[in-house]
């Protein structure tokens, strides 16, 4: 399980029909492509799977779903908002055959060590399986680093703050004790890789597998300049959906992936919202460089 959560992690969209409803046929085929291309690990009701834009009865059906779809590899559901229903995903979640949970970021502007501890130990509790936090927003202190990786179960923590630093001082102090996980996708993840951080998660493979398989192949072999070649393959996409403050991060996914024909529908839910016309102009022109063959 550390060796497959240690390369790529993909978080898969969550189609919606034109009535805004799921799309179940949708949501099953995309689990089913990322895992059939070699994906080792799905996050499904991640970021880009909207997990703030779900219901809790939708979160349990994409996990259900994600499950059924996802042959090998290991599911870890996205989970959040108040501890008690953060901790009755976790349970359901697990119980109902995925490997763990992956914590959503806390936003409540008043946290403090102890009580971000607390909150990670009720989910850890809860569930039959392992705990990877998520962290993302402002960086968390000294003690809240050190309590959380310390809670039994936490073996992993996805790092999704734009402080190499930062990230290099965690995976030098508890690359030992957890995998340290690169959560800014391919964008960031050769320098946190040399940073000391193992793998990457990935929106980009529900568009194209291979980039991103083949970026972790290379980061692992080393190879740095095979590695930066796909980088800069990539580098527009994922600058593309970093504009707007991560604004455009899931509509650029989905509506790429319409545009590929994978999916029928592209559209996204408020919070949310479409891509401008200068936005979706250069997608398309990008999704017709991602298309052609890797290199």
């Amino acid at each position: 399980m550390l060796e497959r959560l240690a390369r790529v992690s993909a978080v898969p969209i969550v189609p919606f029909h034109a009535d805004g409803s799921i799309d179940e046929t949708a949501t099953g085929a995309v689990v089913a492509r990322m895992a059939d291309a070699g994906v080792g690990v799905v996050v499904p009701c991640g970021g880009t799977g909207e997990f703030s834009a779900l219901t809790p009865a939708e979160r349990e059906r994409v996990v259900r779903l994600t499950l059924e779809a996802s042959g090998d590899a290991l599911v870890l559901a996205g989970v959040g908002g108040d501890a008690a229903s953060a901790a009755a995903a976790a349970g359901s979640a697990t119980s109902a055959g995925a490997a763990g949970v992956m914590v959503h970021a806390l936003v409540d502007p008043y946290l403090t060590a102890d009580g971000t501890v607390r909150y990670f130990e009720r989910v850890a509790a809860a569930c039959d399986g392992v705990v990877v936090p998520y962290l993302r927003g402002r960086l968390p202190s000294p003690a809240t680093l050190e309590g959380v990786v310390a809670i039994d179960g936490v073996v992993a923590v996805k790092w999704a703050i734009a402080d190499l630093q930062g990230f290099a001082g965690f995976a030098a102090r508890y690359g030992g004790d957890v995998v340290a996980i690169c959560g800014l996708a391919e964008l960031w993840a050769p320098f946190f890789t040399l940073a000391g951080g193992r793998g990457f998660t990935s929106g980009l493979v529900n568009l194209d597998a291979a980039r991103p398989l083949a970026l972790d192949e290379a980061l692992r072999a080393g190879d740095l300049p095979a590695a930066m070649a796909i980088w800069r393959e990539v580098r527009p996409f994922e600058l593309l959906r970093a504009r707007h403050d991560a604004g455009n991060n899931v509509p650029a996914v989905k509506e790429a992936c319409a545009l590929a024909g994978l999916i029928p529908d592209g559209a996204v839910r408020p919070p949310l919202a479409p891509l401008s016309p200068a936005d979706r102009a250069e997608l398309e022109a990008i999704v017709g460089a991602l298309l052609a063959p890797v290199r």
